[in-house]
């Protein structure tokens, strides 16, 4: 907190009474006239004001720097807490991908097998749905808020904010990255709508189809039929994602692996 008004002026009062008391008991020696007397007074009045100021000052610097340290250490407490829910939503979405690698294997495995009826090939749509679905959606406002707010100065420790910099960097790569590859499966999934109807079969939208006419058999006849165009252009949409879902496992393994070095460091700073 500040030096306030009130202190800086109880200070000054109380080095004046002691400037006064040396003055009474001739401890600087009586000048030898008024004149002598009043500059003695004046330097003296001069020497408490500065005195006050520059000790006002240091109060001051320390507070302000008391307050970064603390707001800093905050900063550094939240990035922290980011990380960790981070590394525990990655190790999630990997189990989950390495969970629907083994679904897609018996995807496979029954359209080989072929498929007999339409809860089967409900199945298999679930199934490529969920291989669809990689977002990469990582807790990072508080560093973003850092940058936009101009406090990541806060942080001291120059090997630590290095190392959260390029974390967050390593975290617009691979945004990128899974950006690219999920543009990419965009236009799979669009080949694939275009050339079969296996969307028909697509919980959100099977419930449209109300009578056998709209949705039967002959629909995902093709998944029957290995020579047929659409059959090869089905398994190459599956085994993209199967593509997709290993190379977001390869990031998030890598990000984790950043992420646990940057919190042992932060871990170290704050003890």
């Amino acid at each position: 907190m500040r030096m306030g008004r009130y202190q800086l002026h109880n200070m000054i009062k109380f080095f004046r009474r002691i400037r006064q008391k040396l003055l009474t008991e001739n401890s600087f020696g009586k000048p030898s006239s008024p004149v002598g007397r009043y500059l003695l007074y004046a330097i003296g009045e001069i020497v408490l004001v500065v005195l006050g100021i520059l000790i006002a000052l240091s109060v001051n610097n320390w507070n302000q720097e008391n307050k970064d340290r603390r707001l800093g250490e905050d900063y550094l407490f939240r990035i922290h807490r980011d990380l960790v829910q981070d590394t525990i939503n990655f190790r999630q979405i990997i189990h989950n991908n390495n969970v629907l690698r083994e679904d897609i294997k018996q995807l496979l495995v029954t359209l080989y097998d072929g498929v007999e009826n339409i809860e089967e090939v409900q199945f298999m749509s679930a199934i490529y749905d969920k291989a669809l679905d990689q977002v990469f959606s990582p807790n990072d406002n508080t560093y973003k808020g850092m940058i936009s707010s101009g406090a990541l100065g806060l942080i001291k420790n120059p090997e630590l904010k290095e190392e959260i910099v390029d974390l967050y960097s390593e975290y617009d790569q691979k945004r990128a990255l899974l950006s690219a590859i999920g543009a990419w499966m965009v236009n799979v999934a669009t080949n694939e709508t275009n050339e079969t109807d296996f969307i028909k079969f697509n919980r959100s939208v099977a419930d449209i189809f109300t009578s056998q006419e709209m949705l039967n058999e002959n629909d995902f006849s093709f998944l029957n039929n290995k020579e047929d165009q659409r059959f090869k252009i089905f398994v190459r949409a599956i085994s993209a994602t199967a593509f997709n879902q290993k190379a977001s496992n390869a990031y998030y393994l890598e990000l984790i692996n950043r992420c646990e070095a940057v919190l042992q460091l932060i871990d170290d700073e704050l003890k």
